[in-house]
């Protein structure tokens, strides 16, 4: 054989070599809270992209690549989430990861764009995670726009002078500053305390509250915010109380001991998405886990982030991105996506990566574990 010869079947080896190793098998990774705080934003979720990952290989083509889904719990700390990247990249090499923490998200920055990996946060969605760069996506609710909807709802009652109390992480800190925007706006007294993260005891604030006579009062925060809750009802406050998208977390009930019941939140359920494939989905994930979601959002959230870059992977049978880097061709397919038809309803993504088309409505605390819709 000559030379010339041996030299083009080596680099044609090369060749088929590199562009099917990713139509073999994707792996991806998702980082969110399992254990300590939020575990309702962080084990919904992960069972949800499980469950999206399994049906899909149940269905794919032979020529369609294998998807292994891989899980760390970052505890909702900030600093556990890039060791657990590189611990999903060093273990795995992992293409994509799913991450269900702003701070995280932000964390991450430097990692995914030199490793270049698709990120998508399926939890949050808002104007920080927006200006990011060009290998994160969000595939989820509004925060500025879920929030606004408890000023508007304060508005409408006629409330004059409100407490804002909240925790001090990025989502947290940006419910608040959607809510006092429009509140200020509309020439409501308003005033913002921010609260250290393992804070239970609140008195020293209601107390100061109570005094100044403070006719609303807004809780922007976890489970602990539940203590609050229960301390100012045994304080003699009588004012109403609003909440933001985590109430349904069990540890909420059960700090406030039923303090929680009457509260006003902003929610997303079957009925403010796709009513039908919603409820199929709710379906197979209890037939899988024997359980519904603790808080279906999240999940539902998931689901459609997952079988959005699912439908896109499905498609590397065509051999289309066999000439690209696997994140060139995955974030330009994700660019092209329009009015896809999700279990939280129709949804397109943004030119900055941020998807639009799932909206929250305004709901209010029942009973333990329920909700019932005020208005969208």
């Amino acid at each position: 054989m000559s030379l010339r010869l041996l030299v083009f079947f080596t680099v044609l080896a090369c060749l088929f070599g590199c562009t099917n190793s990713k139509s073999e098998e994707v792996n991806i990774g998702y980082i969110g809270p399992l254990s300590k705080r939020a575990t309702d934003l962080g084990i919904g979720p992960s069972n949800a992209l499980q469950l999206a990952v399994n049906q899909y290989n149940a269905s794919r083509s032979n020529n369609s690549p294998k998807v292994n889904l891989f899980v760390e719990d970052d505890q909702w700390e900030k600093d556990k989430a890039l060791p657990a990247y590189h611990k999903l990249r060093k273990e795995h090499d992992i293409d994509i990861v799913y991450v269900s923490n702003t701070d995280g998200t932000i964390a991450l920055q430097d990692a995914i764009l030199k490793d270049q990996v698709i990120l998508i946060n399926p939890l949050n969605n808002d104007a920080l995670l927006s200006s990011l760069n060009h290998n994160t996506f969000k595939i989820a609710k509004s925060t500025e726009e879920a929030n606004e909807l408890i000023a508007v709802r304060v508005i409408e009652l006629g409330l004059k002078k409100v407490l804002i109390i909240h925790y001090p992480n990025d989502f947290m800190t940006r419910a608040t500053t959607s809510c006092k925007r429009l509140l200020d706006q509309a020439a409501i007294e308003n005033e913002v305390i921010i609260v250290d993260k393992n804070t239970v005891d609140f008195k020293h604030e209601l107390k100061a509250a109570m005094k100044a006579g403070f006719d609303a009062y807004v809780f922007f925060g976890y489970k602990e915010f539940g203590f609050a809750m229960k301390q100012a009802r045994d304080m003699g406050i009588k004012a109403p109380f609003f909440g933001s998208t985590v109430l349904l977390d069990p540890e909420y009930f059960t700090n406030s001991r039923g303090a929680i019941i009457g509260t006003e939140c902003t929610f997303f359920t079957p009925a403010d998405g796709n009513y039908v494939l919603a409820t199929e989905f709710l379906t197979h994930y209890e037939d899988k886990y024997g359980h519904q979601p603790v808080s279906v959002w999240p999940a539902m959230q998931a689901y459609d982030a997952m079988n959005m870059v699912l439908g896109e992977i499905r498609t590397m049978e065509d051999g289309k991105n066999k000439k690209e880097q696997f994140d060139d061709w995955l974030r330009k397919r994700l660019f092209d996506i329009s009015y896809y038809q999700g279990v939280c309803g129709n949804i397109s993504i943004s030119e900055n990566g941020a998807s639009k088309g799932i909206y929250f409505s305004l709901y209010r605390y029942t009973s333990k574990g329920k909700l019932s819709k005020v208005r969208r």
